[in-house]
């Protein structure tokens, strides 16, 4: 199996040879950086430099002159402007300030003018007097104003959108007035001030450049834009990954972008795009829990590895990034190396719950005198926490025994202090500086503590990247030169460490490859396991993610929408199965996944001929906890209709025959068995020759 990064180097190098080094390739990931250096090696055969690498941001910082500046400074700035405009506390505003930062973000990025778009409502009274000239898209944003132009009869809520509303478009000119003068920008302002300075003064490089642009998919009209400059200012070439099954269709989703692409950025390379023409196979498993499903991947593993040693060639998707954990532990030690792209959380090392006790120690002080005490049941916590008892084990199990024996409410903080690191941690941090200050110190002083366990290392890695992270939070509310409360501060601390991961150490070229589904973008395997499928993990809700834009308007003024998100997901999906012919997917079928399956795994079996095994347990479709892998029905060569959907029934899958094809997931409305009806009822549902050919057996429960 080629794979499309080998396809690109292979006609790049026959193309260039040594001369590809003097070319800059753009790849939507870094990653793809590595497995593209890699297939030019094995083709090259020879030692020779590497090409430039540059990003999107690279080239669009370049053109503008802006930076990109500190997300909680954007925010910061953000707040003192709309604060001009309506009384609200910072604490409350932070959260929904990030959401409004990333539509403007977004509004940028797609060049969408923010005047029209946050025009005032009293103005669609103009409107309304002549619709004759209106296009499509604006009937769609007259009729989403309609429902508010009687601004008596508004509940509460609409009331306080339209107070809102009124003000967004002042309050975004002068956002970007203000980050002009402090000249730092956020990435959509930075994307559309080279759009507009290629669009109106004519920027040209100052030197001759070729680029080649591979892998992209999605692009905003700022991208688009540059990628326009790129193939008329620069000798550039395209790569396009796809394949002619869904990019030809215009009912497939996945080549929503991908059909643009190709006729705005015609590609001088040559790559395969009839993958799809081959026959696939793809193995769909529903477990009963997540733990379930880490140990059929690790089955599977197991099984691939006593055919042979497992490589690059090999990786687990992890569509939700919480399975990473649980995965880690499940797998078995004869697969060999493992390389992990997605870091480890750091909310789930004990360096976090350290902090975590940290802070809730200061938040329940109180002040008594000179002095203070402390809540007993932050007081024993910090003592009973392996980075303190392991300081001194006999003295902190002593203290925490006195403070239970006498039912103690509150400790004084001298009677806590009895050494060092004790006085150090029970002391008090008032303002939120010297709470930061506070932190750095205690932190600094766990990490000095002998300790010689196995995990040594780690703790004081963990603890390093902690301090790194509020020393940073720290520098950068102090440029925003803005008054904060302790709560607000230690709500921002934990909102930072929680989204930070710390990354393993390893070769990325060995071993099993395992990644979330953004990271798996131009790559290509030839086993792969994808876990979590489900509806609600892949593609998810993109409703639930919150925007103040509404949907009507978002589409009117074409902004990304659900089904641009859909459209993105379709495209991962197909194009991580398309040049393999197996694939591996596991899904939940707990109460809280009601969604089921992911609506590609039900496609997979139409409308084109990817052969379905369906793993089957007595009485139920599912794995379970006490053998993964047992029960397994046996391969089927059968190919289902295009016509049929897989649909649950009792102990089989029952073919569902449907009108039409569909990239909407099928409702489950077929009959379903009972285990007292279960023969007639299931028979009933199945077209005819397939219930000819089913004999009657009683179920399974």
């Amino acid at each position: 199996m080629k794979t499309f990064l080998h396809e690109v180097a292979e006609d790049l190098y026959a193309r260039y040879g040594e001369g590809l080094s003097e070319r800059a390739i753009l790849f939507p990931s870094r990653r793809a950086r590595l497995f593209f250096v890699d297939a030019l090696t094995g083709i090259a055969g020879r030692p020779m430099w590497q090409p430039r690498w540059v990003t999107v941001d690279d080239l669009t910082t370049e053109i503008s002159g802006l930076r990109t500046g500190d997300r909680v400074r954007l925010i910061t700035e953000l707040y003192k402007i709309y604060s001009e405009y309506h009384a609200e506390p910072f604490d409350k505003f932070y959260f929904w300030g990030d959401m409004l930062l990333t539509d403007f973000d977004t509004i940028d990025k797609y060049r969408i003018d923010a005047a029209m778009l946050f025009r005032n409502i009293s103005e669609i009274k103009e409107i309304e007097a002549d619709i004759s000239y209106l296009t499509p898209a604006q009937l769609q944003i007259l009729r989403f104003w309609s429902t508010l132009a009687d601004e008596t009869d508004l509940s509460e809520e609409k009331r306080r959108f339209l107070a809102i509303w009124k003000t967004l478009g002042p309050v975004y000119a002068r956002f970007r007035e203000r980050l002009s003068e402090l000249g730092i920008a956020y990435n959509g302002m930075v994307q559309r001030a080279a759009a507009d300075r290629i669009r109106g003064e004519g920027y040209a490089f100052p030197e001759a450049r070729q680029y080649v642009v591979a892998g992209f998919n999605a692009l905003s009209e700022c991208e688009k834009q540059l990628f326009r400059f790129l193939s008329t200012a620069a000798e550039t070439d395209f790569y396009w990954d796809y394949d002619s099954y869904y990019k030809d269709r215009p009912e497939q989703e996945a080549g929503m972008f991908v059909r643009e692409n190709v006729v705005q950025f015609p590609p001088r390379g040559d790559v395969s795009h009839d993958n799809m023409e081959r026959p696939k196979e793809l193995t769909a498993v529903a477990a009963v829990s997540n733990a379930v499903q880490c140990k059929h991947a690790a089955a599977i593993l197991r099984e691939l590895a006593a055919r042979g040693p497992l490589d690059k060639r090999t990786a687990v998707v992890l569509t939700d990034e919480n399975l990473l954990l649980p995965l880690l532990y499940a797998l078995p030690p004869e697969i060999g190396k493992v390389n992990v792209t997605m870091g480890y959380p750091l909310r789930a090392s004990l360096a976090y719950t350290f902090v975590e006790r940290l802070v809730e120690l200061q938040a329940h002080r109180r002040t008594k005198g000179a002095g203070c005490t402390f809540y007993h049941a932050d007081a024993v916590g910090i003592l009973a926490h392996p980075y303190v008892a392991d300081s001194d084990a006999r003295e902190t199990r002593a203290m925490q025994d006195e403070i239970v024996r006498e039912r103690r409410i509150s400790v004084d903080a001298a009677w806590l202090g009895r050494n060092d690191l004790l006085r150090m941690i029970f002391s008090p941090a008032a303002a939120w500086r010297e709470l930061s200050d506070w932190l750095l110190r205690v932190v600094a002083a766990v990490a000095r503590t002998p300790y010689e366990g196995d995990d040594r290392r780690q703790r004081v890695e963990f603890l390093a990247v902690i301090s790194e992270e509020i020393s940073k939070l720290r520098n950068s509310l102090d440029e925003c030169d803005i008054e904060l409360t302790t709560e607000v501060y230690t709500s921002l601390l934990r909102r930072h460490l929680q989204t930070v991961r710390i990354p393993y150490e390893g070769e990325p070229l060995e071993g099993v490859q395992v990644m979330g589904i953004l990271e798996t973008r131009n790559l290509d395997f030839e086993n792969v396991v994808l876990l979590s499928m489900n509806d609600d993990n892949f593609p998810g809700n993109h409703m639930a993610q919150a925007s103040f834009v509404p949907y009507n308007l978002r589409a009117a003024y074409g902004l990304p929408t659900p089904e641009h998100h859909e459209g993105v997901y379709a495209y991962y999906f197909y194009r991580l199965v398309q040049r393999r012919a197996a694939t591996s997917t596991s899904s939940t079928t707990r109460a809280d996944f009601p969604s089921g399956r992911s609506r590609w795994v039900w496609m997979s079996t139409s409308p084109r001929p990817i052969r379905s095994r369906w793993p089957r347990t007595r009485g139920s479709c599912s794995v379970s906890d006490a053998s993964p892998t047992q029960n397994r029905r046996p391969r089927s060569r059968r190919r289902l209709s295009s016509a049929m959907w897989p649909v649950p029934c009792g102990s089989i899958f029952t073919p569902w025959r449907v009108s039409r094809p569909t990239t909407r997931s099928p409702r489950r409305s077929t009959p379903r068995c009972s285990a007292r009806s279960f023969t007639p009822r299931c028979r009933n549902s199945m077209p005819g020759s397939w219930a000819r050919r089913t004999p009657a057996r009683p179920c399974g429960r």
